[in-house]
C-alpha cells in the first residue's frame, strides 16, 4: 500500500485514498485514467472471452450483431484450414494475452509482485506474436478482407510489435521510463480495436441515413450462399448474377452488394461493416496515437522520476553512461544530455549509489 505525506483536500480525497492507495496509486488522478482506459479494456476482454469457443459462439449462425462474428466471415474460418488455423490461433492467444495485460498496469503488483510482473510479461509477449500470426492469416477475409483492412492488420501487427520490442530492450537496459513509454504505446495501439468499434458503428448509421454515402463490395456468390443458409432460392432472387445460367454477368463468381443496415439483407449488413471496417480502424488507431502521446506529455514527473531510479540501478550495475543506457532520446537525436537529479542540485555524491535522493526515489517505487 502506497503511503501518502500530502494531507487530502477534503472528505471525498480521504475516502477515496482507501480505494486506490492499496492498488499502489498515490494520485488520484493516475487511479481514474487506470480505472477508465485499463477497466474499459478488461470489460471488453472479458465480454469477447466466449469467442474462445470458435464454433459455437464466434461462429454461431443464429448470433446477434457484436456478439459473433460478421456476416459470411465464418464461411472462410470453416471451410479453408488457412483461415480456420489462423481464427483458432488468433482469438486463443489475443483474449488470455488482454486478460493478463490487465494486471501488468497494477502498480501493487510491478512493485510488490516483481517476479509475476516479469513472468507475466514473457508469457504475454509470447501470445501477442503468436495472436499477430493469427491475425495475419485471416486478414484476408476478415470482415471482408478490403485492402484498407489488410493494411490497417498489417499496420497494427507491426507497429505493436516493433514497440514491444523496444520495451523489452529498454527493460533489460534498465531503463525504466522508456520501458513504460513503450509498453504504453503498444497496449494503447492494441486498445483501438474497442474505438474502432465504435467509429464502425457510427460510420454505418450515419451512412445508413444518407443514402448517397452507402458503400458497395464485391463479395463471392460462396459466401453470399453460406450466410443464406444455403437457400439458394433466396441468393438467386437477390443477386440473379449468382445463378449459373447468368454466370456471365458475374466476375469470377462475385456479386456487387450494397452496404445497408437499415434493411433485412444480412449480406448489406455484411457489407456496410466490411466497407467501414479499414477506415474505422486507422482513425481509431490516430485517435490512441495521438492519445497516448499527450498523456506522457503531461506526466513528465512520473517519468523523470522512473529515470532517477533507473540511473541508481544502472549505475549499480557498472553501466557507463548511467541514465541513459537504454533507448533513449540522447542517443538518437541531439537533445541535451540527460542531469542525474543529485548533479544537478550540485550534490557531491552525484554518482554514489548509495545518495539519500536516489535511495529515495528507489524507496518510493517499491
Amino acid at each position: 500500500m502506497v503511503t501518502v505525506d500530502r494531507p487530502p483536500r477534503n472528505a471525498f480525497v480521504r475516502q477515496a485514498r482507501k480505494l486506490y492507495n492499496p492498488l499502489g496509486f498515490s494520485k488520484g488522478y493516475n487511479a481514474i485514467l487506470w480505472l477508465i482506459f485499463d477497466g474499459a479494456f478488461l470489460g471488453f476482454i472479458l465480454a469477447k472471452f466466449e469467442y474462445l469457443n470458435v464454433w459455437t459462439v464466434f461462429c454461431n449462425p443464429n448470433g446477434q450483431g457484436g456478439f459473433s462474428a460478421a456476416p459470411g466471415e465464418c464461411y472462410w474460418y470453416q471451410n479453408f484450414d488457412r483461415n480456420k488455423i489462423g481464427i483458432i490461433i488468433h482469438l486463443g492467444t489475443i483474449m488470455p494475452a488482454g486478460l493478463l495485460a490487465f494486471f501488468q498496469f497494477i502498480p501493487f503488483i510491478r512493485y510488490k509482485a516483481i517476479l509475476f510482473h516479469r513472468m507475466n510479461g514473457y508469457v504475454i509477449l509470447i501470445l501477442v506474436a503468436v495472436s499477430d500470426a493469427g491475425a495475419v492469416m485471416v486478414a484476408n477475409h476478415a470482415f471482408s478482407g478490403t485492402i484498407d483492412t489488410q493494411i490497417f492488420v498489417g499496420l497494427l501487427v507491426t507497429i505493436t510489435t516493433i514497440t514491444l520490442v523496444l520495451a523489452m530492450i529498454n527493460i533489460k537496459r534498465l531503463q525504466i521510463e522508456q520501458h513504460r513509454a513503450w509498453m504504453l504505446r503498444s497496449w494503447f495501439y492494441f486498445a483501438s480495436i474497442i474505438t474502432l468499434r465504435i467509429v464502425q458503428s457510427i460510420a454505418v448509421t450515419a451512412q445508413a441515413s444518407w443514402p448517397e454515402s452507402q458503400p458497395y463490395l464485391a463479395m463471392p456468390c460462396a459466401e453470399v450462399l453460406f450466410t443464406y443458409k444455403n437457400n439458394t432460392t433466396q441468393l438467386y432472387n437477390k443477386y440473379p448474377a449468382c445463378d449459373p445460367a447468368n454466370s456471365r454477368f458475374s466476375t469470377d463468381g462475385f456479386v456487387v452488394v450494397k452496404g445497408d443496415t437499415k434493411g433485412n439483407d444480412v449480406m448489406q449488413v455484411a457489407a456496410a461493416l466490411g466497407a467501414n471496417f479499414g477506415m474505422a480502424g486507422f482513425f481509431a488507431w490516430a485517435i490512441h496515437a495521438i492519445g497516448v502521446e499527450l498523456y506522457l506529455r503531461l506526466t513528465p514527473r512520473e517519468s523523470n522520476r522512473l529515470r532517477q531510479i533507473s540511473y541508481e540501478r544502472q549505475l549499480e550495475r557498472g553501466y557507463k553512461n548511467a541514465g541513459s543506457a537504454g533507448l533513449v532520446i540522447e542517443r538518437l537525436g541531439d537533445a541535451e544530455p540527460w542531469v542525474p537529479m543529485t548533479r544537478i542540485e550540485g550534490h557531491a555524491e552525484a554518482h554514489d549509489p548509495s545518495s539519500s535522493n536516489v535511495n529515495a526515489a528507489v524507496k518510493e517505487s517499491e
